[in-house]
């Protein structure tokens, strides 16, 4: 009974192994990035350039003219006539004032001057006639001067009852509304220049030879394009963060509708250096599977490079690895 199991497993170990002429003169295939192609049709060059480096960085419109109306005199607020986004010309009306005691007051000084007026015509026929002194004249011409000044007086305050616009802008926040108290000196309104806008940006101190004072900036905003010179840089830097704080006019800008408002978001860009870059043309980069390939000119003929792409630009496209620039390259 074991001889027959000893042969039967002697057997199967030889079938699992096979011949002995079939392990020889075999190999592994070679790794695609080493296997031997055929000849392209046409061939060009890894071309190795020198091209700048940008910094692109996110900025926020801001305004340069920020502008505050306020009350001049206290009272509660009966109307209001802005709201944000408002376009507002210099003395337009944006509130009112209760003015009741205002009206009060310019009445009462109405009143004096019209006393006044006719004191002094009083005595002035008195001192013609050489019946009243001429001290008395005196007096009642500054009695009169006196109720005049009240009646001016009486005159600002009531029109101050009114808040105005006090140039061209748009309305960018209202902080009250009808019925609350207006103090004088609280602003009102805060009101904007739209065409004295900036993109503010946060840049890195160590970028300041880029960006500093007077280096002209593209910057993009939506769909519009444009460059401008920085036109001012905070003195210090955020210890934090390491920036510094700059501000780029926004040139160019024609009609409402191309205007922006403050807390726009648009980009600045700047050159900070240059670098060294391989490219191909687009067309000679290939996958197999998941990896990007390129023929090589080798020394035993055409072979397949795995590579690295980034940024393609017309008809090229860079190589960030697989390639060091020189090599002969095939197209299809």
């Amino acid at each position: 009974m074991k001889a027959p199991m000893f042969g039967a497993a002697a057997a199967l170990l030889a079938a699992a192994c096979g011949p002995d002429e079939g392990r020889e003169g075999k190999s592994p295939p070679p790794p695609a990035s080493r296997a031997a192609a055929e000849a392209p049709s046409y061939t060009s060059t890894a071309r190795l350039q020198v091209v700048p480096v940008w910094r692109e960085i996110a900025a926020t419109v801001r305004s340069l003219e920020h502008i505050q109306a306020s009350a001049e005199t206290a009272g509660r607020l009966l109307k209001v006539h802005a709201d944000v986004g408002d376009h507002v010309r210099a003395g337009q009306l944006l509130a009112e004032i209760d003015a009741s005691a205002l009206e009060a007051s310019l009445t009462v000084a109405v009143a004096a001057v019209e006393l006044a007026q006719a004191e002094a015509d009083r005595v002035r026929r008195l001192r013609d006639e050489k019946i009243a002194p001429e001290q008395e004249w005196d007096r009642a011409q500054t009695r009169l001067r006196q109720a005049q000044a009240q009646l001016a007086i009486a005159e600002i305050q009531l029109a101050r009852a009114q808040v105005l616009a006090p140039v061209d802008a748009v309305v960018e926040a209202r902080v009250v509304g009808p019925g609350d108290l207006a103090v004088p000196g609280t602003p009102l309104f805060q009101l904007y220049d739209p065409l004295q806008v900036c993109l503010e940006a946060q840049v890195p101190v160590g970028d300041r030879d880029f960006a500093g004072l007077g280096a002209t900036l593209s910057w993009s905003l939506g769909h519009r394009e444009g460059a401008s010179a920085v036109s001012e840089v905070a003195p210090s830097s955020d210890s934090r963060s390491r920036t510094v704080r700059i501000r780029v006019p926004l040139a160019g800008l024609e009609g409402p509708g191309d205007r922006p408002a403050p807390g726009d978001f648009g980009t600045l860009r700047y050159r900070v250096g240059e670098r060294q870059q391989v490219v191909v043309p687009a067309a000679a980069v290939f996958r197999v599977g998941q990896v990007e390939m390129v023929l090589v000119k080798a020394d035993r003929g055409w072979v397949r490079r795995a590579v690295r792409t980034g940024a393609v630009r017309q008809a090229e496209v860079e190589v960030l690895s697989g390639l060091a620039g020189g090599e002969e390259i095939g197209l299809p």
